[in-house]
């Protein structure tokens, strides 16, 4: 049987099983995909399907078996010679436990894919009842992991290997991992250093369960968390010339060394591609393990470029210096009436804002209440406030352009009038991340007044428009691998407080006072500066208190309605938001939901 009438098979072989399955446990579900296909609605018909073939048990396991389909669909037409040459490195240490290391080694042997080599190195011998003769082990001693990489690597280059899979003595992989790696390296045609995604022991060290989807590479993201070493493949030359350039310090972890070829000036710059397959079983909660290491891996890298120190949920904090004169910086608030929301917020602002360069453009948009207009004049005789009047209708974008139009700063921060300052930082934190090389916005960690999240950065696609990530999420927990707890990149951030150079916001135009006069004109401007090749970033470093009411969503006013579906008709034409896939995202995660879920993709 050929490996295309395998594949064939399993694909029959899997569609009968949803089929009998859904017959069984959801015959609802499919009688309302059923009926909305004979009433000619198809894009109904085929959500509904995908819903409920969601909902059946084992969806975890039955996503991955649907992505290993299609990883053999990619190689059932590529020659046996033709394949990329794998292998799997297993480094052990002294009191390593046997039995992770035979459920390591017998998840590398039963690969769907083989690899062509499984390279054992040791710092103290080998386990002899672990190995046989699948397993080759590299001759000498070799006292921590990565000088038993690169002993590896040399092997595998010898054998004309291509991508070597480093695989943790406290990991497994899964059944089609290696398959998963080969597909990636076939579709693209050029080696790079791939990463998957990963998941976590269940009980007794069976299915994994708490998959972590990544999202695309994010350089930033890469300085807060180590998102690859536990699953990635090192293509085999590139890497073995940068240990030989540079050879590894005494006891240097793997994450320091993908530090320097990806993040380093001075290294390989390789490049890096995700692979949105589950390549990887770790323990429960390793992701949040090795703290110190990684923060002192950071602090080399950056070399005095920034303060390291040990952030939430085992990620590092990267606070870069500040340019010396502190750049000034002109923050626009629009305004109309409710003085309780300006005055909690201007107040927080000349009073508790610690950042010592930056004055107000407070821009009034037609106020009519005497108590407003009376406080707005008072406010206007402190020498860092500028008054405007805006005496239109209401242009959230025409307003905020106006303002920018009369700011003297070198930044412009877009804050909202009913926003709360609740850390003095918070302007110091976002500043910092704003004047790195090639960063377009930077955006903060806004709250409700009840402390779960508004806002932790904006996914493109969510709902076929946008989203944000992790609404809702109660402050003190760390939700989808602390995702909203770590400084990262982003498609888009919320205008609600957005700081940007003025250069970048000149350079697309400010924002889009005529198609996007209310809605989306943010994340409008975000992928604008995106699309200059600029960095958008997401700090929970500066955080703050939004005065948004938590059940607006989508119950727009009538009156407002028409203007709003026009808005977003522009929105998703120009930037094709419909079925889209953020770059932060999933296309395993539920694209439905601002809480991170995964779901068959639609």
């Amino acid at each position: 049987m050929t490996r295309h009438s395998n594949l064939q098979s399993a694909r029959r072989i899997a569609a009968i099983r949803d089929a009998l399955l859904l017959v069984l446990l959801r015959p609802g579900r499919l009688a309302g995909a059923g009926w909305a296909r004979l009433c000619g609605k198809r894009v109904r018909a085929r959500n509904r399907l995908h819903a409920a073939i969601a909902s059946l048990p084992f969806a975890h396991q039955r996503r991955m078996q649907a992505a290993a389909l299609d990883d053999f669909g990619v190689l059932s037409g590529v020659e046996d010679d033709a394949l990329p040459g794998l292998a799997v490195h297993l480094h052990l240490q002294p009191g390593g436990r046997p039995e992770q290391i035979r459920r390591a080694l017998t998840s590398a042997r039963r690969q769907s894919l083989a690899a062509r080599r499984i390279l054992v190195t040791a710092a103290d011998g080998a386990p002899t009842d672990s190995l046989d003769g699948a397993v080759e082990l590299v001759a000498g001693r070799f006292p921590d992991r990565l000088s038993g990489l690169g002993a590896a690597l040399d092997a595998a280059h010898g054998l004309g290997i291509e991508l070597l899979v480093p695989l943790a003595a406290c990991d497994a992989l899964p059944g089609d991992a290696l398959t998963a790696y080969a597909a990636a390296t076939t579709a693209s045609g050029v080696p790079c250093l791939l990463y998957g995604d990963q998941d976590e022991f269940g009980p007794g060290g069976g299915h994994g369960r708490d998959p972590w989807l990544k999202p695309q590479w994010d350089p930033r993201l890469f300085l807060s968390q180590d998102y690859i070493g536990h699953a990635c493949a090192l293509p085999v030359n590139a890497v073995r010339a940068d240990l030989a350039a540079v050879p590894p310090r005494a006891g240097e972890a793997l994450y320091e060394r993908l530090l320097r070829l990806t993040l380093d000036p001075a290294g390989p710059a390789l490049a890096v591609r995700h692979v949105p397959r589950v390549t990887a079983r770790t323990p429960v909660g390793a992701w949040l393990r090795e703290q110190e290491s990684r923060r002192v891996a950071v602090a080399r890298l950056l070399d005095g470029r920034a303060t390291i120190r040990a952030g939430q949920y085992g990620a590092v904090a990267v606070e870069w210096n500040l340019p010396s004169p502190l750049p000034r910086v002109s923050i626009v608030v629009a305004t109309r009436d409710r003085v309780e929301l300006l005055r909690t917020c201007m107040e927080g602002l000349l009073e508790d804002t610690d950042y010592p360069n930056f004055d107000i453009v407070l821009v009034d948009n037609d106020s009519r209440d005497p108590e407003t207009l009376d406080y707005m004049a008072g406010i206007a005789a402190d020498p860092r406030v500028q008054l405007l009047r805006w005496p239109h209708p209401f242009n959230y974008s025409a307003i905020n352009n106006h303002g920018a139009r009369h700011a003297s700063g070198e930044f412009l921060c877009l804050l909202n009038n009913d926003v709360e300052i609740v850390h003095p930082d918070w302007l110091t934190a976002m500043v910092r991340e704003a004047v790195q090389p090639g960063v377009g916005a930077v955006g903060a960690r806004l709250l409700y007044p009840d402390r779960s999240i508004q806002h932790a950065g904006v996914v493109i696609g969510m709902g076929n428009a946008a989203g944000h990530a992790h609404r809702g999420l109660v402050e003190g927990e760390a939700g989808y691998f602390a995702q909203a707890h770590v400084a990262r990149g982003a498609s888009a951030v919320t205008a609600a407080c957005l700081l940007v150079a003025r250069t970048h916001f000149d350079a697309v135009g400010g924002l889009d006072e005529e198609g996007l006069a209310v809605a989306y004109n943010d994340v409008d401007l975000c992928l604008r500066l995106r699309a200059l090749g600029l960095s958008n970033i997401y700090t929970p470093a500066a955080t703050l208190v939004h005065h948004e009411s938590k059940s607006r969503g989508l119950d727009f006013a009538p009156e407002h309605m028409e203007r709003y579906l026009r808005e977003l008709a522009v929105f998703q034409q120009r930037w094709d938001s419909i079925g889209h896939v953020d770059a932060w995202h999933h296309p395993h995660l539920d694209r439905a939901s601002e809480t991170y879920v995964a779901g068959f993709p639609h």
